[in-house]
């Protein structure tokens, strides 16, 4: 699909070619949970942190 840049050590990671956004993945590089924000382009942000309600 193509490469995105981690927003937290600007590592570039690999999306597969079934990558949808909204899926959460860790950065190789430096471990960080990141959300797809977009795939056309790839882009990245953290992702949101779990809260104790989620899933209530």
């Amino acid at each position: 699909m193509g490469n995105a840049e981690c927003p937290e050590c600007a590592g570039i990671l690999s999306l597969a070619p079934n990558t949808e956004a909204g899926e959460i993945m860790s950065c190789p590089d430096c471990g960080a949970r990141l959300e797809v924000r977009s795939v056309n382009p790839p882009q990245l942000a953290a992702a949101p942190k779990v809260e104790e309600d989620w899933g209530e």
